[in-house]
């Protein structure tokens, strides 16, 4: 898989940058948009993330959900479930937030030109795939079909309703599924590996991003293989692995590799290659 190159706008990795917060969107219950100053010069690839900060309560990575070309501002998907998301949470329009970065190689895009995608999200997994998905359905001429399946607990957490929307009008087969639903709800149920074969892509040429829970994960990429898509084909990033995000505090390290730097976007033979803690 060729890793896309890191940014180097950022000299210096390891002092976080001062920003401000420009807007805060509830999305969810426990889950917000913060829409942050982006600083002159500042670039960032698909999948590659940012060291979060608040001071007094210490940092967390987080992948950048919007898309460089697309945005004047850097846009972090923040679920509350820590310490330092709770911080974050308390964050308003005109605080500072810290991040270092960006960080990691980020998603190959060019990898799938001429090519269907499938994309394959759970929960707030859909939140690094954003990014990628808006870069692809902006160039969409260079790619073949593009199909998501996107699973959620219920309707109440299914997040970018809107942009999902705008994906199926610009041509996106997209299926959205829920464990539970109430009446009203027009989404699917069941698991997304139930989906897979509902999208019409080629799976023995076509390429997948997936994000999602590690047991989510686990089990499309296995099904995609026994689909025949070729496991170069099919990508995930490892996200939640990591600490430092430079490769100094060994949290993400094995054989050899370390996911916050070497990664976190890994292709399924990668996966397989290293030893990574609870690999899939």
């Amino acid at each position: 898989m060729t890793k896309t190159k890191n940014s180097k706008n950022h000299k210096e990795i390891y002092l976080p940058m001062q920003v401000r917060v420009l807007d805060v969107i509830d999305l969810t219950s426990d889950t917000k948009l913060y829409r942050l100053e982006k600083p002159k010069g500042f670039f960032y690839n698909p999948g590659q993330f940012l060291m979060a900060s608040v001071w007094g309560a210490g940092e967390v990575p987080i992948s950048v959900t919007s898309t460089s070309e697309l945005h004047d501002d850097i846009e972090l998907c923040v679920r509350k479930v820590g310490a330092v998301t709770s911080a974050i949470h308390e964050l308003k329009p005109g605080d500072y937030i810290g991040i270092r970065g960006p960080l990691g190689n980020g998603f190959p895009p060019e990898e799938a030109y001429g090519k269907d995608i499938l994309f394959v999200a759970g929960g707030i997994g859909i939140a690094p795939l954003r990014s990628l998905i808006n870069f692809v359905m902006n160039q969409k001429k260079k790619f073949g079909k593009t199909a998501l399946v996107y699973g959620s607990r219920n309707p109440a957490e299914v997040l970018f309703v809107p942009e999902i929307i705008k994906w199926k009008a610009e041509g996106m087969d997209a299926i959205v599924t829920v464990d539970v639903k109430n009446e009203e709800c027009e989404y699917c149920t069941g698991i997304v590996t139930e989906h897979l074969t509902r999208q019409k892509i080629s799976f023995k040429t076509g390429h997948s991003y997936i994000c999602g829970p590690h047991v989510m994960i686990k089990s499309v990429m296995r099904d995609l293989s026994l689909m025949g898509m070729p496991p170069d084909n099919i990508i995930t990033t490892m996200e939640a692995h990591m600490k430092c995000g430079v490769g100094k505090c060994g949290h993400c390290y094995a054989d050899g590799k370390y996911i916050c730097t070497n990664g976190p976007v890994f292709s399924y033979n990668e996966i397989k290659k290293y030893n990574f803690n609870n690999n899939p």
